[in-house]
């Protein structure tokens, strides 16, 4: 009878010690799976940064092109007009950014040139808010960027974040499953960049913020 015994128990504690090698066997390949989906993208994060240093290296013999500046987000570019003709303003202006505005007298005084320094209470919590992280790479092409910043920062999976330059938002992300300690990689909503605006490598990253 104490034998029977003894085998139900060798055999229960087989059983046990089965169940947990299964167990940790399964969590050592999530493990490596995971790691294996954050090097793929680190690599195609590298791979797309040649490529587009690659396509914008001087071609030799070539005439250098005009070099245009880009509005900074937040601000009115003067507009081009012809001598004499009148500066027509109507109502408040659209913003990159995520729809920020300025008032109508403000818009009239920046056609004219007039630089006044002026942010909406929507810009200067946009520009006081602190910087999580920075813009590390971007991938455009397959709608993710990595950030500077992991775990060790606070950056958890499905945390929605804004990137910001100066005053102006230019976007949202949201944190994806593969998160380091110092680096994540993070979503692009392309639907909420603004038109003509481009995401860059050191754009900074911050919380929500109120509007």
């Amino acid at each position: 009878m104490r034998l029977v015994h003894f085998a139900y128990f060798l055999t229960a504690a087989l059983l046990a010690v089965t169940t947990y090698l299964a167990w940790e066997g399964q969590q050592a390949a999530r493990g490596a799976r995971e790691e294996l989906d954050f090097l793929k993208k680190k690599q195609a994060a590298q791979e797309a940064g040649t490529a587009v240093a690659s396509a914008f290296s001087p071609v030799a013999g070539a005439t250098p092109a005009a070099t245009i500046t880009p509005p900074v987000p937040g601000v009115l570019a003067a507009p081009t007009q012809p001598a004499g003709a009148a500066t027509a303003v109507t109502g408040a202006d659209e913003l990159p950014g995520g729809g920020l505005t300025i008032p109508k007298a403000v818009a009239e005084a920046e056609a004219k040139g007039i630089n006044t320094n002026t942010l909406t209470p929507a810009q200067k919590q946009v520009k006081a808010a602190p910087a999580v992280a920075k813009i590390k790479t971007i991938v455009k092409d397959q709608g993710f960027v990595v950030l500077d910043a992991g775990s060790k920062q606070g950056l958890s999976k499905g945390q929605e974040l804004l990137v910001r330059r100066e005053n102006g938002v230019l976007g949202r992300l949201k944190v994806a499953d593969t998160i380091e300690e110092n680096e994540a990689v993070a979503d692009l909503d392309l639907s909420s960049i603004p038109p003509g605006v481009t995401i860059e490598p050191g754009d900074d990253v911050i919380q929500p913020v109120a509007r």
